[in-house]
Protein backbone atom coordinates (compact mmCIF):
# COMPACT_ATOMS: atom_id res chain seq x y z
CA UNK A 1 0.00 0.00 0.00
CA UNK A 2 0.83 3.69 -0.45
CA UNK A 3 0.48 6.84 1.53
CA UNK A 4 1.57 10.65 0.00
CA UNK A 5 2.93 12.18 3.63
CA UNK A 6 3.74 15.25 5.32
CA UNK A 7 4.43 16.08 8.85
CA UNK A 8 4.58 19.55 10.22
CA UNK A 9 5.49 20.76 13.50
CA UNK A 10 2.53 23.04 15.58
CA UNK A 11 2.37 25.39 18.51
CA UNK A 12 -1.27 24.52 18.98
CA UNK A 13 -4.28 22.57 17.20
CA UNK A 14 -6.33 25.71 17.47
CA UNK A 15 -5.91 27.20 14.01
CA UNK A 16 -5.40 23.91 12.41
CA UNK A 17 -9.00 22.43 13.98
CA UNK A 18 -10.71 25.84 12.66
CA UNK A 19 -9.33 25.48 9.17
CA UNK A 20 -10.65 21.74 9.52
CA UNK A 21 -13.79 22.39 10.68
CA UNK A 22 -13.81 25.32 7.30
CA UNK A 23 -13.28 22.69 4.77
CA UNK A 24 -15.97 20.05 6.28
CA UNK A 25 -13.20 17.50 7.34
CA UNK A 26 -14.61 15.09 9.86
CA UNK A 27 -13.10 14.43 13.11
CA UNK A 28 -12.99 10.50 13.16
CA UNK A 29 -12.13 9.53 16.56
CA UNK A 30 -9.46 10.41 19.25
CA UNK A 31 -6.56 7.37 19.59
CA UNK A 32 -4.19 6.45 22.09
CA UNK A 33 -1.37 5.10 20.51
CA UNK A 34 2.05 3.50 22.01
CA UNK A 35 4.74 2.20 19.19
CA UNK A 36 7.62 0.20 19.79
CA UNK A 37 10.39 0.29 17.14
CA UNK A 38 12.42 -1.96 16.30
CA UNK A 39 15.41 -1.69 14.46
CA UNK A 40 15.06 -2.57 10.48
CA UNK A 41 17.80 -2.50 7.98
CA UNK A 42 15.74 -0.99 5.05
CA UNK A 43 12.31 0.74 6.44
CA UNK A 44 10.86 0.97 9.78
CA UNK A 45 9.65 -1.38 11.93
CA UNK A 46 6.71 -0.68 14.70
CA UNK A 47 4.13 -2.59 16.85
CA UNK A 48 1.42 -0.51 17.34
CA UNK A 49 -1.12 -0.71 20.85
CA UNK A 50 -4.34 1.35 20.19
CA UNK A 51 -6.52 2.52 22.85
CA UNK A 52 -5.05 -0.50 24.53
CA UNK A 53 -7.57 -2.55 22.67
CA UNK A 54 -6.59 -2.74 18.94
CA UNK A 55 -3.01 -3.95 18.04
CA UNK A 56 -1.14 -4.27 14.91
CA UNK A 57 2.03 -4.70 13.01
CA UNK A 58 3.31 -1.84 10.28
CA UNK A 59 6.81 -2.06 8.56
CA UNK A 60 6.76 0.50 5.70
CA UNK A 61 10.01 2.35 3.72
CA UNK A 62 9.78 6.01 3.43
CA UNK A 63 12.26 8.86 2.25
CA UNK A 64 13.45 11.78 4.89
CA UNK A 65 12.67 14.14 3.28
CA UNK A 66 10.95 18.07 3.52
CA UNK A 67 8.58 17.97 1.22
CA UNK A 68 5.82 15.00 0.19
CA UNK A 69 6.54 11.96 0.25
CA UNK A 70 5.75 8.26 -0.61
CA UNK A 71 5.09 5.95 2.31
CA UNK A 72 5.24 1.97 0.99
CA UNK A 73 3.89 0.08 3.93
CA UNK A 74 2.30 -3.21 5.02
CA UNK A 75 -0.11 -3.29 8.14
CA UNK A 76 -0.96 -6.66 10.30
CA UNK A 77 -3.43 -6.89 12.08
CA UNK A 78 -2.76 -8.56 15.48
CA UNK A 79 -4.05 -10.35 18.59
CA UNK A 80 -4.02 -9.27 21.95
CA UNK A 81 -3.59 -12.40 23.21
CA UNK A 82 -0.29 -12.86 20.55
CA UNK A 83 1.25 -9.21 21.82
CA UNK A 84 3.86 -10.55 25.12
CA UNK A 85 5.08 -12.98 22.95
CA UNK A 86 5.47 -10.88 19.58
CA UNK A 87 7.16 -7.79 21.47
CA UNK A 88 9.42 -10.51 22.98
CA UNK A 89 10.39 -12.15 19.58
CA UNK A 90 10.88 -9.29 17.69
CA UNK A 91 13.17 -7.75 20.39
CA UNK A 92 14.91 -11.23 20.55
CA UNK A 93 15.27 -11.43 16.29
CA UNK A 94 15.67 -7.19 15.48
CA UNK A 95 16.37 -5.62 19.02
CA UNK A 96 14.28 -2.73 20.21
CA UNK A 97 15.00 0.80 18.91
CA UNK A 98 12.60 3.10 20.63
CA UNK A 99 8.64 3.81 22.08
CA UNK A 100 6.81 6.61 20.73
CA UNK A 101 3.48 7.30 23.11
CA UNK A 102 0.98 9.61 21.47
CA UNK A 103 -2.53 10.95 21.98
CA UNK A 104 -3.42 11.04 17.95
CA UNK A 105 -7.25 13.12 16.96
CA UNK A 106 -7.76 11.57 13.18
CA UNK A 107 -9.41 13.92 11.00
CA UNK A 108 -10.02 13.12 7.43
CA UNK A 109 -11.11 15.17 4.07
CA UNK A 110 -11.64 12.83 0.82
CA UNK A 111 -8.82 10.11 0.79
CA UNK A 112 -6.61 11.97 3.45
CA UNK A 113 -6.31 11.07 7.17
CA UNK A 114 -5.41 14.10 8.64
CA UNK A 115 -3.61 13.56 12.25
CA UNK A 116 -3.22 15.87 15.28
CA UNK A 117 -0.50 14.45 17.39
CA UNK A 118 0.62 15.50 20.70
CA UNK A 119 3.89 13.31 20.95
CA UNK A 120 5.64 12.32 24.25
CA UNK A 121 8.67 14.41 24.99
CA UNK A 122 8.70 15.57 21.12
CA UNK A 123 5.27 18.43 21.46
CA UNK A 124 2.56 18.54 18.75
CA UNK A 125 2.49 17.53 15.03
CA UNK A 126 0.38 17.72 12.29
CA UNK A 127 0.69 14.72 9.61
CA UNK A 128 -0.68 14.19 6.49
CA UNK A 129 -1.68 10.79 4.82
CA UNK A 130 -3.16 10.86 1.36
CA UNK A 131 -3.97 7.12 0.97
CA UNK A 132 -3.21 5.78 -3.20
CA UNK A 133 -6.07 3.22 -2.59
CA UNK A 134 -6.97 2.46 -6.18
CA UNK A 135 -6.65 6.00 -7.19
CA UNK A 136 -3.42 6.99 -9.50
CA UNK A 137 -0.31 8.43 -7.71
CA UNK A 138 -1.46 11.79 -10.25
CA UNK A 139 -4.67 11.94 -8.76
CA UNK A 140 -3.82 11.70 -5.26
CA UNK A 141 -0.65 14.15 -5.31
CA UNK A 142 -3.59 16.85 -6.66
CA UNK A 143 -5.74 15.52 -3.75
CA UNK A 144 -2.36 15.79 -1.22
CA UNK A 145 -1.43 19.40 -2.62
CA UNK A 146 -6.01 20.39 -2.87
CA UNK A 147 -5.48 20.27 1.09
CA UNK A 148 -1.78 21.49 1.85
CA UNK A 149 -3.23 24.46 0.26
CA UNK A 150 -6.94 24.84 1.85
CA UNK A 151 -4.95 24.29 5.58
CA UNK A 152 -2.19 26.57 4.51
CA UNK A 153 0.45 24.50 5.40
CA UNK A 154 3.21 25.68 3.63
CA UNK A 155 3.83 28.59 6.52
CA UNK A 156 4.55 26.07 8.72
CA UNK A 157 8.01 24.41 9.89
CA UNK A 158 8.05 21.04 7.94
CA UNK A 159 9.99 17.82 9.70
CA UNK A 160 11.77 14.94 7.48
CA UNK A 161 12.27 12.49 10.17
CA UNK A 162 9.85 9.87 11.88
CA UNK A 163 9.17 10.25 15.48
CA UNK A 164 11.00 7.30 15.73
CA UNK A 165 14.64 9.02 14.68
CA UNK A 166 14.02 12.15 16.59
CA UNK A 167 13.79 10.05 20.04
CA UNK A 168 16.30 7.54 19.01
CA UNK A 169 18.72 9.86 17.59
CA UNK A 170 21.72 7.99 16.15
CA UNK A 171 20.78 5.03 16.98
CA UNK A 172 19.06 3.29 14.17
CA UNK A 173 21.41 0.94 12.46
CA UNK A 174 22.19 1.26 8.75
CA UNK A 175 21.29 -0.38 5.90
CA UNK A 176 22.63 -4.04 5.37
CA UNK A 177 23.42 -4.63 1.89
CA UNK A 178 24.01 -7.86 2.23
CA UNK A 179 19.93 -8.36 1.83
CA UNK A 180 16.90 -6.61 0.76
CA UNK A 181 13.66 -5.47 1.77
CA UNK A 182 11.90 -8.23 0.62
CA UNK A 183 14.35 -10.65 2.67
CA UNK A 184 13.19 -8.78 5.96
CA UNK A 185 9.75 -8.97 5.02
CA UNK A 186 9.85 -12.79 4.79
CA UNK A 187 12.15 -12.62 8.56
CA UNK A 188 8.71 -10.81 9.69
CA UNK A 189 6.30 -12.79 7.95
CA UNK A 190 7.96 -15.77 9.36
CA UNK A 191 7.76 -14.56 13.15
CA UNK A 192 3.85 -14.08 13.05
CA UNK A 193 3.30 -17.24 11.66
CA UNK A 194 5.09 -18.65 14.01
CA UNK A 195 2.75 -16.79 16.57
CA UNK A 196 -0.46 -17.71 14.73
CA UNK A 197 0.69 -21.43 14.57
CA UNK A 198 1.86 -21.25 18.64
CA UNK A 199 -0.91 -19.31 20.08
Amino acid sequence: MKNIELKIYLNSFTQLIQELNKINAKHIQHLHQVDTYYNSMFGRLKLREINNSAYELIFYLRPDELTRKISNYYIFDLKKESIKTLKYRFAKTFGKLVIVEKNRDLWLYKNTRIHLDQVKTLGTFLELETVVGNKSIKYSIQEFNEIVKKLNLSKYKKEKKSYSDLLSANKKPKANNSGTMETELKVIKNILNCSVKNG
